[in-house]
């Protein structure tokens, strides 16, 4: 091959990469929320290969090109339903004022749970397995992934009730009710939910509720 015809090759194979790999992330992404909805349906145990071939009508070949096993999936589901809260909560905790970032943390979270509640359910619907499906390293990157969470919550609360905005009571109890409050919309089996009446409302209950008199 000449060099002319190398360098033509090349600038071709560099133009459709991205492209490549656009289709590939795509793939990929079809093949996760399809695994989601059965998953969130069936159970992760009860689910198969065999019906994830059927829904996305790929092959087994296919599906294992792109995913090595269903223990992979149910990984990449985790990391998916956990990632947009944990940046949302990260932002949070660095702002000055903490009514500000509860409500950024309501409404983020929240828009999310109601677009996104097959992966929530899945995640919390199988994390009593967790252990016993993840490999050590997955097992505490999930983990690690919910203490941090949880930190983030403490110090949005810790900040509002040193400066005066809430009311004095126990972080870990207020933590957790706020984190289930917000979870809450992933176990309505609603078709429709109309999420910034949602929002609205838990901001007002958690807000109002940390006031102080």
């Amino acid at each position: 091959m000449s060099n002319s015809t190398s360098q033509r090759t090349s600038k071709l194979t560099a133009t459709k990469s991205p492209l490549v790999e656009q289709k590939r992330k795509n793939k990929r992404e079809f093949i996760l929320r399809t695994a989601a909805h059965l998953f969130a349906t069936h159970g992760y145990h009860s689910t198969t290969m065999d019906m994830l071939s059927d829904s996305t009508k790929l092959n087994k070949g296919t599906l294992y090109y792109y995913y090595t096993s269903k223990q992979e999936l149910l990984y990449d589901i985790c990391v998916e339903a956990t990632s947009k809260h944990f940046r949302v909560v990260s932002v949070a905790s660095k702002m000055a004022d903490a009514e500000e970032a509860l409500n950024f943390i309501i409404e983020e979270s929240i828009h999310y749970i109601i677009e996104n509640r097959d992966l929530t359910r899945v995640y919390f619907q199988e994390s009593q397995f967790f252990e016993s499906i993840f490999d050590g390293t997955q097992y505490k990157q999930v983990r690690r992934q919910e203490s941090e969470f949880m930190k983030n919550i403490y110090a949005v609360l810790k900040n509002g009730m040193s400066n005066g905005q809430f009311r004095s009571a126990d972080l870990r109890n207020c933590g957790r009710l706020i984190y289930a409050t917000i979870l809450a919309p992933y176990r309505w089996r609603d078709q429709f939910l109309d999420g910034e009446l949602i929002v609205a409302e838990a901001q007002a209950l958690i807000i109002q509720g940390l006031k102080k008199n």
